[in-house]
């Protein structure tokens, strides 16, 4: 009688996926702010508030955000009381951009609106800055390492638009490009799930996708992301010609 292999166990980890909450990036007068360091508005406070409710069941036993000040302070209201520790990750960045004074006014919208439609070229580039090949590998680094880790079973992982995109697209398996059409509002809400056995992965499944509590019928979302910041761009761009 041969005797049967005996497979390790599978293990299915979630992996709460949320983007931070609304930020200002231009003050009172209409001046840029640096990206790196504004910190959430009392707008985006409630829209985290709001999704910290409906997480507040939730049992995390990891939790990571990215090192800027709005995802750190999104992950800590959303953790609340939880006793699990946050760590923070300067890999988990937002896609770095390119110098905007350099985008001729007449491109300005194309470039800033539809950045995104670049996510899939081999040499693309987000606003002439950070390119996606190496954005893509950056991001998937840290998550490849995290999902690696043997002793978490849900995580909270809080960073940006461009980062939430890729791991969607990753999740879905697609190719890199389709996380151009992944939209990710202010303060939602994505759930993976990824079944790992022996430290491999074995399968994907996306559960939610862009959630906000704050306005689930997304009846104040028409414009894209990238649209909201030309809006708030396109003004201060026209007084500096």
């Amino acid at each position: 009688m041969t005797r049967q292999a005996v497979l390790p166990p599978v293990y299915r980890r979630r992996c709460y996926l949320v983007r931070h909450g609304h930020v200002d990036y231009f003050s009172a007068t209409g001046q840029p702010l640096d990206p790196r360091t504004v910190p959430l508005s009392v707008q985006g406070e409630d829209q985290v508030r709001q999704l910290a409710e409906v997480l507040a069941s939730v049992g995390f036993d990891r939790a990571l955000c990215s090192d800027y000040p709005r995802a750190r302070q999104t992950a800590e209201l959303l953790l609340g009381d939880h006793s699990v520790e946050l760590e923070t990750s300067a890999q988990l960045r937002e896609v770095r951009a390119g110098r905007l004074r350099e985008i001729p006014p007449d491109e300005l919208e194309q470039r800033v609106c539809y950045a995104y439609d670049s996510f899939g070229h081999h040499a693309g580039s987000f606003m002439g800055g950070e390119r996606w090949s190496d954005f893509d590998s950056r991001i998937m680094a840290r998550f490849e390492a995290l999902l690696a880790e043997p002793d978490w079973q849900s995580l909270l992982l809080v960073s940006h638009d461009a980062v939430n995109r890729l791991l969607l697209g990753w999740a879905l398996g697609g190719a890199r490009g389709c996380a151009a059409n992944l939209e990710q509002d202010n303060a939602c809400l994505n759930i993976i799930d990824v079944d790992m056995q022996a430290g491999r992965i074995l399968r994907r499944f996306v559960r939610a996708v862009n959630l906000t509590p704050y306005d689930l019928a997304k009846v104040g979302q028409r414009q894209t992301v990238m649209e909201r910041i030309h809006a708030q761009l396109a003004p201060v761009c026209e007084q500096r010609t």
